[in-house]
């Protein structure tokens, strides 16, 4: 199946996938659970409803690479019910949604016993050797992690010597980002204390780099970033309208490897 539309939402296009990116089936999935889940319990997708787009790559993105993805629908900054909870703050819609559709997630991995969880938004691109980083990365984590970013924005922190092929882990300062990071039980229960949920002053990205600047927050950042957003730049931000999109660099994108340009013609 080629996907080559465009989707209208609210008075905005938003781009197709490319013509020549093909949907793969699930054949070929490895029955190794560990693999499927890169070493967590669970792996959930935020996905805007209108976003098919998005939803249809992560689809492919998820088949390709033998990842089991639980893609959730986003809460909607249209959605006047669901925003009128977080009254109190003087946030944009897109910043509330963002913040209820993370939130949820956390209550999600505490509600249902997961040891630990993967996010990912929809926006994303993969190292295409994913499993085997995952893999090393797991042996040497440290095991009072909180938190794990998997892809962050202008983050650097101290360096751990842990004896990784390529990647190395550090201990996150203020990372940014929501694109892809993982929280243990641990975390999403220290999370679920500490934000305010009724009146939350900032994005969550940064309140959470805030806990983790102060210490009530155990991190670990991967870095380089094997997660990155992947947008072209007429894809503008769903959380905060008027910025532009933007990719950032992998060693091997898998998107790319499967003929996805997010500013070539059919983007």
């Amino acid at each position: 199946m080629i996907y080559n539309k465009t989707f209208l939402f609210q008075g905005v296009f938003y781009p197709p996938i490319n013509s020549n990116f093909k949907e793969l089936n699930n054949s070929n999935r490895t029955n190794n659970s560990n693999c499927t889940t890169l070493g967590f319990s669970h792996i959930y997708v935020i996905n805007l409803d209108y976003r098919i787009d998005r939803y249809r790559k992560m689809k492919v993105l998820g088949n390709y690479l033998h990842l089991n993805l639980d893609i959730i629908k986003a809460v909607n900054k249209y959605d006047r019910v669901a925003i009128s909870k977080l009254n109190k703050s003087g946030l944009s819609a897109g910043v509330k949604a963002c913040y209820l559709s993370h939130y949820s997630i956390f209550e999600s991995i505490v509600k249902n016993g997961y040891e630990n969880g993967l996010i990912f938004e929809d926006d994303v691109d993969i190292e295409i050797n994913i499993t085997n980083i995952m893999t090393e990365v797991h042996r040497k984590l440290p095991s009072d992690w909180d938190m794990l970013y998997l892809g962050h924005c202008s983050e650097y922190g101290s360096y751990i010597e842990t004896g990784l092929t390529i990647h190395v882990l550090h201990k996150s300062e203020h990372p940014k980002c929501t694109h892809a990071y993982a929280v243990s039980a641990k975390g999403a229960k220290k999370l679920l204390e500490k934000l305010n949920i009724i009146d939350p002053y900032y994005h969550l990205d940064m309140q959470i780099a805030d806990y983790i600047m102060a210490g009530e927050i155990i991190s670990y950042s991967i870095h380089p970033p094997i997660v990155v957003q992947f947008k072209g730049v007429t894809d503008l931000s769903d959380v905060s309208p008027g910025i532009e999109g933007g990719t950032d660099p992998l060693m091997n994108s898998t998107l790319r490897i499967l003929g996805y340009d997010p500013d070539g013609p059919n983007s």
